[in-house]
């Protein structure tokens, strides 16, 4: 978020754990649902939130979930075409952005982190990058 002095700031809202199903599924099927994931989350905070908020931004390390996402010619299987219409339902080309993995703290999660690892400030409040200007 950007405040009325223009300074940015970045917090964690909301987060989810543990998305994995029962059924045994491959990761590009795992982070697509997970961005699935967000953009629901994205409109469930804007719904509730009695504040005033801009664009959204959608940031994944899955390049094959945003290749999913870019592709507007191959018909894909039920599973991911659901999913990818969920996403560009609620979400526009402009707002979807690669993050490297190391960079990335929804990993952190995964990664069998202790609760006082987490409390951390990246998990709080992201990776520095998301506070600097969009021209760096």
């Amino acid at each position: 978020m950007t405040n009325s002095e223009g300074d940015k700031q970045s917090c964690l809202l909301l987060a989810k754990s543990h998305l994995t199903p029962l059924k045994k599924m491959t990761i590009p099927r795992l982070e697509l649902m997970g961005a699935t994931l967000s953009v629901k989350l994205d409109a469930v905070v804007r719904r509730e939130l009695d504040v005033p908020l801009e664009d959204s931004v959608f940031w994944t390390d899955s390049t094959i979930v945003l290749q999913y996402v870019k592709n507007e010619e191959r018909r894909f299987l039920t599973f991911v075409a659901n999913r990818v219409a969920v996403i560009h339902s609620g979400s526009s080309p402009s707002q979807r952005y690669h993050v490297e993995s190391r960079l990335n703290p929804a990993d952190d999660v995964t990664r069998g982190q202790t609760a006082k690892e987490l409390l951390a400030e990246r998990w709080l409040n992201g990776p520095d990058f998301l506070c600097l200007e969009d021209s760096e």
